[in-house]
């Protein structure tokens, strides 16, 4: 019979020998809605795992605040964060959106933060996607697969397996007012190649819930009041 000490060096040793798989764990605040990882719609955003290496997100920050007695959404631009970790957890941090003052700064000069898992920050390149015009129902997966066609602050070279845009010859749509002012200069997704025409998806909750708002509160106060008595009948 073997004695413990031989059992327990062969223990050590076949866990040595066993293959070890790091990743990178990412943790996003509630109000985060991720909208592709490495250029696909992500399976799960609570956290999200990553290989070790290059990763790219892009996200939306959905925020609520009061004012005066109203309650505004607010959502911003299709922010793009690009980092290089390797074994690694990390944590988005984004500041607190309480204000329209704080809302406007946000949208001019997105501040957003990375911490590791012992609460460092660490470096990461930036951009946003900038679409002007209807916004409900983008097919984030086109808008990403082209953005990353160029050299921009956070694109990637995605495998070659990457689902390709969709060729359409439609005419313009109608467009509707976009949701956020956009005030950024950064490259707009139909700046890509010009063969390639982005079909929109079906759009998600997120963005119906937005919309209302929107129009709710562009609406004068007769229209309110009707909009608020066909509710309360349903």
């Amino acid at each position: 019979m073997k004695s413990p000490s031989i059992l327990c060096a062969s223990a050590i040793l076949l866990a040595s020998l066993q293959p070890v798989y790091a990743e990178v764990i990412l943790q996003l605040p509630s109000d985060v809605e991720l909208l592709t990882v490495n250029g696909q719609r992500p399976l799960s955003t609570a956290p999200v795992s990553l290989s070790d290496g290059l990763n790219q997100i892009a996200f939306r920050y959905n925020a609520q605040y009061r004012k005066q007695a109203n309650s505004v959404r607010y959502q911003s631009d299709v922010l793009i964060v690009r980092f290089n970790e390797t074994d690694q957890e990390l944590q988005l941090k984004l500041p607190n959106i309480d204000s329209a003052k704080a809302a406007k700064q946000f949208d001019e000069s997105p501040s957003l933060t990375l911490l590791d898992k012992h609460n460092q920050a660490i470096r990461f390149d930036q951009d946003r996607l900038v679409k002007n015009g209807l916004q409900i129902g983008r097919n984030f997966e086109q808008e990403i697969f082209q953005y990353n066609q160029g050299q921009h602050p956070a694109s990637i070279t995605l495998p070659t397996v990457q689902r390709q845009p969709q060729v359409s010859t439609a005419t313009n749509a109608p467009t509707l007012p976009a949701a956020t002012a956009v005030t950024s200069t950064a490259v707009t997704a139909s700046s890509a190649a010009s063969t390639i025409a982005i079909t929109p998806d079906s759009p998600t909750q997120a963005e119906i819930s937005h919309m209302l708002d929107y129009w709710y509160q562009l609406a004068d106060d007769a229209t309110k009041a009707k909009f608020k008595a066909k509710i309360s009948g349903q």
